[in-house]
């Protein structure tokens, strides 16, 4: 038993490094012993490789807008661990966040003497089961973990499934061509159960269709997102003939917040939920997102994009919002594409810093700098240096990016505010 949250959070931590599922027994063997917590849940499931932290939380924040009481569980964190649970954007407190981790302490001890042990995500989404079931929320939205077919979320029979885009990640886990990836996300379709996707690659439409026609789901496509505009204030774009307004920015957050969009109008015509076109626009206006094109002091920004289409979603972006010069400060894991990370942000970035953060996933940032072809490049081991540096040679019309991993940008971020204190 543990007495204080950082101690509980420590021992979560440990389990971080689980052996492959090829199923999802052992998941449903922890939850029948829990009493099923889940089948007390109504939700909706949100799938993909980018996107699916901020299509999320629209969701919520137009159900809540509803007057819908919402669970909320993403991953992974910015702000604090807790930030993967919540209830109408209120996180989990430590004290029953301790509280749960304890049971679930004692659960761990008797199933995995019988069973297998229980991984780091698996344990985190039993807790998040039993929160919300002792809660009583009306709904949960769902964030995918990894892939689908395999997560620990995908033991949900949800509303609605959904994926926002289908792009080269984790591809030791999931496959290395776009099919292989898209099967196993695919693999939350449930039968009978609507499915609504944003993805628009062509060579995918038919495996997208033939999967739906097998599971006897309702099919919906996300398209015609036109006139998307960036400004500091957020993103307009018009979907089916209206138009919108999200605070977060980015020429991908259209897309995103038009799959939102396209998931709550199937809650009205489907469940007979009551959310109007005002709900709608308060929760994309309400919605907020740590690290995603988060803009700091209007000229530092804070995005997490950590593979090759992120970072190239993100370019676009930067360059429909600002013609300024961009110095870019970059981190990443060891296990992506950072070749290919720094291809993009080589052939727009005015200036490139290097660096790496205390953490043993982090890439040396010596490897990184030598990724770089541009001429004006810096490296720097300790990240707090490599903050430093940039913020005194910004000039006063440049942009200073943060990006390539959300781990780096949660060290950013906490630095950050820090000042502003």
């Amino acid at each position: 038993m543990f007495k204080d949250i950082n101690s509980a959070v420590e021992w979560l931590n440990s389990k971080k490094k689980l052996n492959k599922r090829y199923d999802l027994n052992v998941m449903r063997n922890a939850l029948n012993l829990l009493s099923n917590p889940h089948m007390n849940l109504k939700f909706i499931h949100v799938g993909g490789t980018n996107g699916k932290g901020s299509t999320s939380t629209y969701i919520s924040n137009i159900l809540i807008d509803s007057g819908y009481k919402v669970g909320l569980y993403i991953s992974p964190y910015v702000v604090k661990f807790n930030e993967r649970i919540s209830i109408n954007n209120e996180y989990i407190s430590d004290a029953s966040l301790l509280s749960y981790i304890n049971k679930l302490f004692i659960f761990c001890s008797s199933f995995e003497e019988k069973y297998e042990v229980l991984g780091f995500f698996e344990v985190v989404t039993l807790i998040s089961f039993l929160y919300f079931s002792d809660e009583l929320v009306d709904i949960c939205v769902y964030e995918v973990g990894l892939g689908g077919r395999l997560d620990a979320t995908n033991v949900i029979s949800p509303l609605i499934s959904s994926i926002t885009n289908i792009q080269k990640d984790h591809e030791a886990q999931l496959g290395k061509t776009y099919k292989s990836i898209l099967k196993e996300k695919l693999g939350i379709v449930k039968n009978n159960i609507p499915f609504v996707t944003s993805i628009r690659r062509k060579s995918l439409i038919n495996d997208i269709k033939d999967r739906c026609k097998e599971s006897n789901s309702k099919l919906y496509f996300v398209d015609n997102v036109k006139n998307i505009k960036l400004d500091k204030t957020g993103t307009t774009f018009k979907f089916e003939n209206k138009y919108y307004k999200t605070s977060l920015i980015g020429i991908h957050q259209a897309y995103n917040a038009s799959l939102a969009i396209k998931v709550v109008e199937i809650l009205n015509s489907e469940y007979n939920y009551h959310i109007s076109d005002l709900n709608i626009k308060n929760g994309l206006k309400n919605s907020f997102w740590p690290g995603r094109f988060e803009l700091f002091n209007d000229s530092l920004i804070l995005d997490g994009a950590h593979n090759p289409m992120g970072q190239l979603v993100l370019k676009k972006s930067i360059l429909k919002f600002t013609k300024n010069k961009v110095n870019i400060v970059f981190c990443a894991m060891k296990d992506k594409d950072t070749k290919k990370m720094i291809s993009i942000i080589d052939s727009y970035a005015n200036s490139l810093i290097l660096t790496k953060i205390d953490y043993y996933r982090s890439e040396n940032s010596d490897y990184l700098m030598n990724l770089s072809t541009l001429d004006k490049k810096y490296e720097f081991n300790d990240y707090n240096e490599a903050i430093k540096f940039a913020l005194n040679m910004k000039k006063k019309d440049e942009f200073v990016l943060f990006t390539g991993s959300l781990y780096f940008i949660s060290k950013v971020r906490e630095i950050l505010l820090e000042k502003e204190e």
